[in-house]
């Protein structure tokens, strides 16, 4: 008999692009690994907070994507 394990994170695949003061525009994307029941919302949020740190000042959205990385 085959057992499944369960799964406790899951990666996702983000891209965002943000508008700075002065008209930077800047697009990054990367891998993130989250528990399995995060929200889209909880992600962009925890995302956002990062760039906002990072940049120290205020940012607009331009794109987001948050997508699962894997294909199958």
């Amino acid at each position: 008999m085959t057992t499944q394990t369960e799964t406790t994170t899951a990666e996702y695949h983000y891209v965002t692009t943000i508008q700075m003061p002065g008209a930077v525009i800047n697009t990054r994307d990367g891998i993130l690994t989250v528990p399995v029941g995060f929200t889209r919302a909880a992600a962009f949020n925890y995302l956002m907070g990062q760039l906002k740190d990072e940049y120290q000042t205020q940012i607009s959205v331009l794109f987001f994507s948050f997508e699962p990385n894997r294909l199958a």
